[in-house]
């Protein structure tokens, strides 16, 4: 599908065809229906993240951590349509380079608080659902999380020794609409 900065009646359309009529994505489809009766929708680039830190924080990734939560709050401006993921990690702060691209040892699962939809069947790692910045994971389906909504993500380091840095990055478009 073309997300470009101008969306079509037809990419809303589509989006809505991909999106199953199921209970967990009522919200979601009249999120997705609102947006259809609007005369103009502008597609805007924007980034949300979810950020651990390996210590000194309430979202600290040490080594052995378990279920780790971070809320990525939408902002009420706008529907957001995560189109792609990626990652970044470093081991403590340490140096790094692209030799020494560090892959986390972390299972993370993501919700979709808004409606309680489990995006996962359970937690699963980074690598499988983000990817990094020159290889992003391109979902499958977008996923449209309306203005006002919250993703949790959970995360839990399972490696023994190395504690994270890590950012999860939701990459898409805020979806406006103007006449």
């Amino acid at each position: 599908m073309d997300y470009g900065n101008q969306f079509t009646k037809d990419t809303l359309r589509n989006l809505l065809d991909q999106t199953p009529d199921i209970q967990a994505n009522a919200h979601v489809r009249a999120a997705i229906i609102s947006l259809l009766t609007q005369k103009n929708i502008q597609a805007i680039p924007y980034t949300y993240n979810a950020v651990y830190w390996v210590t000194g924080a309430a979202n600290s990734l040490a080594a052995g951590a378990t279920n780790v939560p971070v809320n990525v709050n939408i902002q009420a401006d706008a529907d957001f349509l995560i189109l792609n993921q990626t990652y970044d990690a470093n081991t403590a702060n340490a140096a790094r380079n692209n030799s020494t691209f560090v892959v986390p040892n972390v299972l993370v699962s993501l919700q979709d608080t808004g409606s309680g939809y489990m995006m996962m069947d359970q937690q699963t790692s980074v690598p499988n659902i983000f990817g990094n910045g020159q290889f992003p994971y391109v979902l499958p389906n977008p996923k449209l999380m309306p203005a006002k909504s919250t993703l949790t993500v959970l995360a839990t380091n399972v490696d023994a020794a190395a504690g994270y840095n890590l950012r999860l990055s939701f990459n898409g478009v805020k979806l406006y609409s103007y006449n």
